[in-house]
């Protein structure tokens, strides 16, 4: 028998981010690397023989945050058991405390993909945690077991306190919810179900759990996943409305793109000319010329109508949607770069025998890539939108039916679905606005800057899923398109595109809901590539 493949996290591995979805989507077991155990071993007896000879360490002998002035008075004085015992007693008020968050639940998906980094991070040698608290939070993800986490509570500095701190409450024992095996239960039924024991913190473990962008950088990383196969699909919906819409040819020849000098322009145009192959609706701007030369053309818009240059919407799509691309690879980097992080603080270097404070915990890079992409976002929405308008009015659709619909006059067909266009693309502006504009100083002003990554995670979230709406009405809108054109004129991938959509959805021929369809076809747009 075949083993199942498992992703291996800590020292000596590199997740990307399609190995965190593989976790936390199809359930893949993950494991600690076997070169990371003597790591974290050496890291964890490096902290303890600081604390065997009394230096202070933020969050081991001090309070946190803004009151890490107050360190433990008459440190020396103290026996190692009252020692000790002060130590773990700071650790579970630290995790106690912080187990606040508010709000809806955040996906179970996003909770099983924040455990498996927070594994990968402590499980680098950097934390001076025991094997025993890699091991626990890997037990959680391979047995799924997750933990209830509110949307509600970071502010994206100090990394994801409040959330994490949800996970940390169920690994050391707190009787808090948390799904097991897809059934919502108590963590006393989860631990009776798999007879496991609870965490005793010890040294810095509390701060170690919670410390770190993993809540954020896991949403963030599932959502790009997401996009990248989106962004394909959209690609795809996209070229096959402009075939349908008769575009001229001159705006797509390879030289213009090669002169503007962008590769994202380049690589946009020549995936839209492949997907072009084969079909006998696109315009030759030669044509359009002797059309025009021979007075054929009209000065009305008409469905005889010879333009010499497309719509902006029609005849800029590399232009537009290369900055797009280019940003999505920038992402998946800066976010993959991310997940392999040690975003801990303090950072204890074994080798050298020091402890670092320092503030890899800040999300701005998970932030950066959100308000990034969910500006692009909101542009490529707002130009989904137009496109759909171009399909569905005569007077810039080049002789389509009205609506898409034979009937017109009875029937109001994609016309609907055009006001709903228009109100997923308005909210998908609105969701652009960056978030680090929005930063707010707070806790004592010790953290006076922070970066809302986990915020700008959720609303990235949200952007996709409004997206994959979009690209879902336009293919539907697209295929209509196909069927009215003919098949026989379509290119190759217009018609293998028109088969998979039609399994979703049928062809409107009279008036009926398309909600259920739009949406079934969304979900499969963000998992699948055409």
């Amino acid at each position: 028998m075949p083993q199942s493949p498992e992703i291996t996290v800590g020292f000596g591995s590199k997740v990307t981010v399609g190995d965190v979805a593989e976790v936390a989507r199809r359930r893949i077991p993950a494991r600690l690397n076997d070169l990371a155990i003597p790591k974290v071993e050496k890291s964890n007896r490096t902290l303890w023989n600081y604390v065997e000879r009394r230096v202070p360490i933020y969050g081991l002998s001090t309070q946190f945050g803004d009151q890490v002035g107050m360190v433990d008075n008459h440190i020396n004085e103290k026996s190692p058991e009252d020692y000790r015992r002060l130590i773990k007693d700071r650790q579970l008020n630290l995790v106690l405390s912080h187990n606040c968050g508010l709000g809806d639940e955040a996906p179970v998906e996003a909770v099983r993909a924040t455990m498996l980094l927070r594994a990968h991070c402590l499980g680098q040698g950097y934390s001076g945690v025991r094997l025993k608290v890699v091991e626990s939070l890997l037990n959680f993800v391979n047995n799924d077991v997750c933990p209830v986490v509110r949307q509600y509570g970071s502010i994206g500095a100090s990394g994801d306190l409040i959330p994490l701190s949800a996970i940390a409450a169920a690994l050391i024992g707190e009787n808090v919810e948390a799904w097991c095996g897809g059934e919502r239960m108590m963590m006393v039924d989860v631990r009776r179900k798999l007879i496991t024991p609870a965490l005793e913190l010890e040294g810095r473990e509390g701060l170690a759990l919670i410390n770190g962008t993993s809540f954020m950088t896991a949403m963030t990383a599932l959502s790009v996943v997401d996009l990248e196969v989106l962004f394909h699909n959209m690609l795809v919906g996209i070229s096959i409305c402009l075939e349908c819409l008769s575009v001229i040819d001159s705006a797509y020849d390879p030289l213009v793109h090669k002169l503007k000098n962008h590769s994202g322009s380049v690589e946009i145009n020549d995936f839209i000319l492949n997907a072009w192959k084969e079909s006998k609706l696109i315009r030759r701007l030669d044509d359009e010329r002797i059309r025009v030369g021979n007075g054929k053309a009209t000065l009305q818009p008409s469905v005889e109508m010879n333009n010499l240059q497309d719509y902006y919407s029609l005849r800029s799509v590399p232009q537009g949607f290369g900055p797009f691309k280019e940003n999505l690879e920038r992402c998946l980097r800066w976010i993959e770069e991310e997940v392999n992080s040690v975003n801990d603080n303090p950072i204890i270097d074994a080798d050298k025998k020091q402890i670092y404070h320092g503030a890899n915990f800040m999300g701005y890079y998970v932030t950066e890539a959100c308000d990034l992409l969910k500006m692009d976002i909101a542009q490529a929405s707002t130009w989904l939108h137009a496109i759909l308008a171009n399909l569905v009015h005569p007077r810039k659709n080049f002789g389509l039916p009205t609506n898409l619909v034979e009937k017109s006059n009875i029937y109001s067909g994609f016309r609907p679905i055009q006001i709903l266009a228009a109100a997923l693309a308005v909210e998908n502006r609105k969701l652009a606005q960056s978030h680090q504009a929005f930063m707010l100083p707070t806790e004592g002003d010790n953290q006076d800057v922070n970066s809302l990554g986990t915020h700008a995670s959720f609303d990235l979230k949200t952007s996709i899923t409004n997206l994959s709406r979009l690209t879902a009405i336009i293919l539907l809108a697209g295929v209509q398109a196909v069927e009215l054109r003919g098949l026989d004129r379509v290119s190759l991938l217009a018609q293998r595109v028109h088969k998979i959509v039609r399994g979703f959805s049928p062809a409107l021929v009279r008036d009926r809901s398309l909600a259920s369809d739009m949406e079934s076809l969304a979900k499969w747009l963000r998992e699948s590539k055409l």
